[in-house]
């Protein structure tokens, strides 16, 4: 039994070993960061999106301890001499994580199917509560027809099914907006991705653009 039990630890041992050697190789080292959007919801990943570059950040080191980090470590006995300014931190960030304007349109395409899944399961409940609705009314309008009293219980469920479709309503607003949010801020990351990639602000005429070739 006891040498059963030290073979059975002994295997689990070298499984979990395994794995750890297993993520090791497959993946670079570096540490898991975890950063939290303007919505309030945190995230985790290896790199820190563009938009969210010189905000505080939490770093999980391998053995699975938070070590916070803040945007500038620099203090001010130690400040660089040529310090980094905001949008300077946005632009390498954002050159670092994407190498082309494909990339950042599956990354925002990533952000927005976890919100168009919440939006159809809105629209499902909303769907549910509506037809709920549609028949306590119908049950009361046939008590009316009878000459019979609604009951209290009947009133109160259709208050509280009129009071739920008006909660889901305001829920998909706020996911609809949020989700405008999103490709707002991945649409401002592309241009400015373009921008430095071809060194012409966004709008402005190109070289040959400002000075066409003239044709005989």
């Amino acid at each position: 039994m006891h040498r059963s039990l030290h073979l059975f630890t002994l295997a689990f041992a070298l499984a979990i070993t395994s794995s750890l050697l297993c993520a090791a190789e497959n993946k670079p080292a570096g540490k898991i960061i975890k950063w939290v959007d303007e919505n309030g919801v945190t995230h985790y990943g290896d790199t820190i999106p563009p938009q969210y570059a010189g905000k505080p950040s939490t770093n999980i080191n391998s053995r699975g301890m938070p070590q916070r980090e803040q945007a500038d470590k620099s203090t001010n006995n130690e400040l660089p001499a040529n310090k980094e300014t905001e949008q300077s931190r946005r632009d390498r960030t954002l050159q670092s994580v994407y190498s082309s304007e494909q990339e950042i349109d599956l990354a925002r395409d990533r952000n927005l199917q976890m919100d168009q899944v919440m939006l159809e399961g809105l629209e499902q409940r909303k769907l549910g509560a509506t037809t709920r609705l549609q028949g306590l009314k119908q049950s009361a309008a046939d008590l009316g027809k009878r000459n019979k009293p609604v009951s209290a219980d009947l009133n109160k469920d259709i208050k509280d099914a009129t009071l739920e479709i008006g909660k889901i309503d305001e829920q998909m607003v706020e996911r609809k907006q949020h989700m405008d949010a999103t490709r707002q801020r991945f649409d401002n990351d592309r241009r400015r991705f373009t921008e430095l990639k071809t060194g012409v602000p966004a709008g402005a005429e190109s070289p040959s653009q400002q000075h066409p070739q003239k044709t005989n």
